[in-house]
């Protein structure tokens, strides 16, 4: 299947003043932030074909992660040879070129990149789909090109560069990426997908032991045919129990990985949960978390971790304007980073956007099944596109709520580096120093401001506050709560 359908598949499916006198000396308490990192990524430039120019801006936002998507279908002939070697990434029937560029590209700009490897040649598949690549892939033939692949961007083969983290299909709790998922009306796939994972990372591992296995990637809702993203996640780690997870008796099975991903999108604002006991929108994330170190501390993931980080792989909200539908654009600056708050509070360590720019809008297709969730708006190219308001809100992360014993601050700086962080409230037209806060060495900073100013300010939940770190300023952020509501991400 060409690129562009493919990929289009994949992303469309997965679905803000009091003037008041400063006291003398305010005071500061800082929270323990745990060292916990949140590093960011940005999942995709663009569909179809990529450019440096992309890569640079992704890195200049802040991001130090990409994803590139390898399809298997692709590099791989359309027939099945008769003799060839599909270990060896030389082999003349692999076709590698354009997954060469993009991770050059990606790696020319500073960016680390995430590799997923995705859609089988019909050849590898064990069953028939109308929608080629993903169903049942045989595990075997999905491990010898994985062992390629992972030879080729080894950083020893060719002058190619490394690839240390690696990904095996995507979102295989929905049919629509990966079959079957029921068999005689028993739910399958979970076991399916451990056996590849499993062949999977034996493989990778086997060509770079420091080679990390991302697992899941698992869409956010249960869909008709598929599975809630908790009900999937219990199956492939042998847990049973919603509230306590538990090992799940007579599976004896363990799941080998590194890392697990999420893809959280939400029908509604940053604390949003599911109505489905087993999906994971932003607010539900504990709930996985919880679910993650249960199953370790059982023993049912293998790993030479003591403890398994949770990603978010793919998030994001449209933006009103351009989509009608979307989130208008001064609550969708607000939301953002509150999105990467919840999510790094939750335990979250890496969060990716989707995507860079916003997708091209075909005549006649609905802004519904359209992509305008950018960090910049489209323009005739990539070098004419405009900045949306929630690339600085992305770049520098900062929220503010007020309460009874004054104002709570979180945020990361935009380039991740410790350090004073200013604080400021807007009175009139002008800024006031309020307090200070302390980044940590990843650029967190967490804080409550409990001067009498602070308070006051924190009791009436009124008033904007920012945060200022080496001359950049955040996004200002409202006291003011704002309601949860229901908002489709795609608009």
């Amino acid at each position: 299947m060409p690129t562009y359908l493919v990929t289009t598949l994949i992303l469309a499916v997965s679905f803000a003043s009091i003037g008041i006198a400063m006291v003398l000396a305010p005071t500061v308490e800082s929270a323990d932030a745990a060292n916990q990192r949140l590093t960011t990524g940005v999942t995709t430039t663009d569909i179809g074909s990529q450019e440096q120019l992309g890569f640079d801006r992704i890195r200049k936002a802040g991001a130090k992660m990409t994803r590139v998507i390898i399809y298997w279908s692709s590099v791989a002939p359309a027939a099945k040879p008769g003799s060839w070697n599909p270990t060896d990434p030389g082999d003349s029937h692999y076709s590698w070129a354009e997954f060469d560029s993009q991770l050059r590209m990606a790696v020319n700009a500073g960016l680390t990149p995430m590799v997923q490897i995705f859609s089988a040649p019909k050849w590898a598949e064990r069953c028939k789909s109308s929608t080629a690549g993903i169903c049942n892939p045989n595990p075997k033939a999905f491990a010898r090109f994985s062992k390629a692949a992972a030879k080729r961007y080894s950083g020893t083969y060719g002058g190619l560069p490394r690839v240390r983290y690696w990904e095996p299909l995507n979102e295989p709790n929905l049919p629509l990426f990966f079959k079957p998922q029921y068999k005689n009306g028993k739910k399958v796939s979970p076991t399916l997908y451990r056996n590849l994972l499993n062949r999977f990372a034996g493989t990778v591992k086997g060509v770079k032991a420091g080679n990390k296995v991302i697992a899941g990637g698992l869409a956010p809702l249960e869909r008709p045919g598929g599975l809630g993203p908790l009900d999937f996640a219990r199956r492939v780690l042998c847990m049973t129990g919603r509230k306590h997870p538990k090992p799940e008796r007579g599976c004896h099975d363990r799941a080998r990985f590194d890392i697990w991903a999420v893809n959280p999108y939400t029908t509604g604002g940053p604390t949003h949960e599911s109505a489905g006991p087993d999906d994971v929108s932003l607010g539900d994330l504990p709930e996985m978390g919880k679910l993650l170190r249960a199953a370790n501390s059982a023993g049912k993931i293998k790993t030479g971790q003591n403890s398994i980080p949770l990603w978010v792989t793919e998030f994001s909200w449209d933006s009103k304007p351009p989509d009608p539908g979307g989130v208008p654009m001064g609550l969708l600056t607000r939301w953002t980073s509150e999105a990467m708050f919840r999510a790094w509070q939750s335990g979250v360590s890496k969060f990716f956007w989707l995507s860079l720019r916003d997708w091209p809008s075909p005549k006649g297709l609905p802004y519904s099944e359209t992509m305008e969730s950018g960090l910049y708006f489209r323009g005739t190219t990539l070098a004419k596109d405009r900045p949306k308001r929630i690339l600085k809100a992305f770049h520098f992360p900062f929220v503010a709520f007020g309460k009874e014993s004054g104002i709570s601050v979180w945020g990361r700086t935009a380039a991740s580096t410790g350090g004073k962080v200013a604080l400021s409230f807007r009175t009139g037209g002008s800024w006031k120093r309020i307090g200070t806060a302390k980044a940590d060495r990843n650029g967190i900073f967490r804080s409550v401001i409990k001067t009498r100013l602070a308070r006051k300010l924190g009791r009436k939940k009124r008033g904007d506050v920012r945060a200022t770190y080496h001359g950049q300023t955040s996004r200002s952020f409202s006291l003011r709560p704002v309601k949860d509501r229901y908002q489709p991400p795609f608009g």
